[in-house]
């Protein structure tokens, strides 16, 4: 499956640096999904949809990650990966409803 640029996006903010930016990871989720436009955040939580679908393993998950822009600048994956994943599909979710109830 191609990993689509709304999810490069997404992982493109988190660096090594993160947390000096943000205070929590729930706060640099958010931030991650800040400038994404209603279109991107639907195209990356049908992509995050298919990765906890249960058809990946954890380790594919880890890689997919690793693979990605926050994997090449210095941010590992927070464990439980699937966990980490969720939390940044449940964020996207939960602002595609706010913008819908506008």
């Amino acid at each position: 499956m191609t990993v689509p640029d709304a999810f490069n996006a997404i992982a493109n903010s988190f660096h090594q640096d993160t947390f000096l930016f943000h205070n929590s990871l729930d706060s640099a989720i958010r931030g991650s999904i800040s400038e994404l436009t209603p279109e991107q955040m639907r195209i990356a939580k049908d992509y995050l949809d298919e990765l906890l679908s249960g058809k990946y393993s954890r380790e594919q998950l880890i890689d997919i990650w690793s693979k990605s822009p926050a994997g090449s600048g210095g941010f590992g994956m927070p464990s439980p990966a699937d966990g980490f994943l969720n939390r940044i599909r449940a964020a996207l979710e939960a602002k595609l409803e706010a913008l819908e109830s506008e």
